[in-house]
């Protein structure tokens, strides 16, 4: 892929990106399907880096965009912001840091190490969470991308993407209005 149409292509994921989480932070459904194109475009740029983890996590958000877009339009769906208690939050933080640990391992097994692999991993795993998390607006997922968006700006930057960690340092402060607005909304603690 030219340099040029990288770059293009980057650009054009952060402005969908932006979109997406500015749509979702208001609760607005068409958000997600800016999230999966961008997803998409995530996918192709992070497999020319050979990023497999994140071209997988990207893969990922393109699926749970569907999913979104699906479960935030369904009569009976979950259309209120809901809260989880600790114990929800134990298991959650648990998952990613077992994810994390698995991700790592599995690219050793698959002879994939890199140097940066456990910030991969790591973003990776919490980033599944966070968006399970924000497809059934549980408030606290904006915490998980807040912490997990910080790490990726460093991850962005040290492989070259500087469109995609300008992004994430764009995300940390749409999180916190994200979170901040959820919170008006909020009905339920589970």
């Amino acid at each position: 892929m030219s340099p040029t149409l990288a770059i293009a292509l980057e650009y054009t994921a952060v402005a969908l990106n932006i979109a997406f989480t500015i749509l979702i932070g208001r609760e607005i459904r068409s958000g997600w399907l800016f999230g999966f194109i961008a997803a998409l475009i995530g996918v192709l740029l992070y497999a020319v880096q050979d990023a497999w983890l994140m071209a997988a996590l990207n893969f990922f958000y393109a699926v749970m965009g569907l999913y979104g877009w699906w479960n935030w339009g369904r009569s009976g769906g979950s259309e209120k912001v809901i809260r989880y208690r600790w114990p929800h939050h134990a298991v959650l933080l648990a998952l990613g840091i077992a994810g994390t640990f698995a991700l790592v391992q599995l690219m050793k097994w698959l002879h994939q190490p890199g140097t940066l692999l456990g910030m991969e991993a790591f973003i990776t795993a919490f980033a599944m969470v966070a968006t399970w998390m924000m497809s059934r607006k549980v408030l606290e997922n904006w915490f998980y991308w807040m912490v997990g968006d910080v790490v990726a700006v460093v991850y962005n930057h040290l492989i070259g993407y500087h469109g995609y960690a300008l992004l994430n340092v764009i995300y940390v402060v749409l999180a916190v209005v994200g979170f901040l607005r959820w919170r008006k909304q909020l009905t339920v603690t589970l």
